[in-house]
């Protein structure tokens, strides 16, 4: 692990976060998910929209009592959940999604639900979803004191990068960025010396300061793991005590959507709740 801290100068500029979708189906996973989107609502002053697929009077009363300060709005829908929910944030031009993974229980923690998994493949928002875990966790809280984002250095590294560093100047909170450098293939480690495993991570990170260059986030650190994507970089994450990991989803793509299968993996095996840019 190569550990690095920037000392850059940042300009404040906000996030254009004004309007929140939580898409609820009132269990205790959405009710989960409520502490993180009044702490985003409260920070940006973003109006929160609370779309239910289904006629249910339940809709009135949810989150009643969390939410009573906050600008809310309740929508109905009729039809395909995840069709509704993908129209509707295109339509209001919602500029967040938060949702839980629906990952709870002993076959479930395998899987991302697939509602949650089509909106992640199909809206253009970044999307915020909760720990993915066999039980419901205990938020009273949400931080997002210390942001972790992941990057690939690929075409849409800069985005995310920029999308990340903003959010946690908004917060106030503390900025790093982890890079997975892909292990030697079986059979080859011992072409490879140790002199090689830190030029390959030295180069990565010349790519990343390059990266970060306009953006100029203060005391940034850098992390360069070596190891398969999905497991270095929740691994980081747990080691730094993340809040939140924001990730990449991939370029839109006709047929397979921008949910990439190392994005995929992240979000079920993140300590943390993910947004995925």
């Amino acid at each position: 692990m190569v550990l690095e801290v920037l000392d850059l100068k940042q300009e404040i500029i906000m996030l254009p976060i004004s309007r929140i979708l939580l898409p609820m189906d009132f269990s205790d996973r959405c009710m989960v998910m409520l502490p993180y989107v009044q702490a985003v609502a409260a920070r940006y002053d973003a109006e929160l929209i609370l779309l239910h697929v289904e006629k249910d009077d339940e809709l009135a009363k949810a989150g009643r009592d969390q939410l009573q300060d906050f600008d809310v709005r309740r929508v109905l829908y009729d039809g395909d959940p995840a069709e509704a929910i993908t129209e509707f944030a295109k339509s209001e031009k919602i500029d967040l999604i938060a949702m839980p993974t629906h990952g709870y229980g002993t076959f479930r923690r395998f899987l991302i639900g697939s509602v949650t998994a089509k909106i992640l493949h199909d809206v253009t928002c970044p999307v915020l979803t909760g720990v993915h875990m066999e039980e419901d966790p205990a938020v009273n809280l949400a931080k997002f004191s210390n942001v972790l984002c992941a990057i690939d250095l690929g075409p849409q590294s800069a985005d995310v990068l920029n999308w990340a560093s903003q959010l946690a100047t908004d917060f106030q909170g503390q900025f790093g960025i982890v890079h997975a450098v892909p292990p030697p293939s079986p059979g080859l480690e011992l072409l490879f010396s140790g002199d090689w495993r830190a030029e390959v991570a030295n180069m990565a990170r010349k790519d990343i300061e390059t990266l970060l260059s306009p953006i100029r986030p203060a005391g940034a650190t850098i992390d360069i793991q070596e190891g398969e994507t999905p497991k270095a970089v929740c691994s980081s994450a747990k080691s730094v005590g993340a809040d939140v990991l924001v990730i990449g989803r991939g370029p839109r793509d006709r047929m397979a959507g921008r949910l990439t299968t190392h994005a995929y993996a992240i979000i079920r095996q993140s300590p943390c709740p993910v947004i995925s840019v």
